[in-house]
């Protein structure tokens, strides 16, 4: 194929440019990391949150279900405590 000087150019910045952008991929890739969810919470329960969340916002649902956990995890330490001592 045949090209004049600006052809040759433009093709040359295209292929850097493509390169440049292949290089960020592959850095992207190289930094994945496995996404393991805290809890696995079952399809209707899912289901029921996201209900919730468009009900009352997703703000107001992820305060309450954070309270809800720290409560769920105050009664854990509080078990080992009374385990503990006995």
């Amino acid at each position: 194929m045949k090209a004049i000087k600006r052809e040759y150019n433009e093709f040359s910045r295209s292929i850097d440019k493509m390169s440049e952008g292949l290089d960020a991929i592959i850095e992207l890739f190289n930094e994945l990391e496995e996404d393991k969810p805290i809890i696995r919470l079952d399809d209707k329960v899912l289901a029921e949150l996201e209900e919730a969340k468009e009900k009352y916002g997703e703000d107001f649902i992820n305060r309450k279900m954070n309270n809800l956990i720290r409560e769920a995890l105050s009664w854990l330490s509080a078990q080992e405590n009374e385990d503990e001592e006995d």
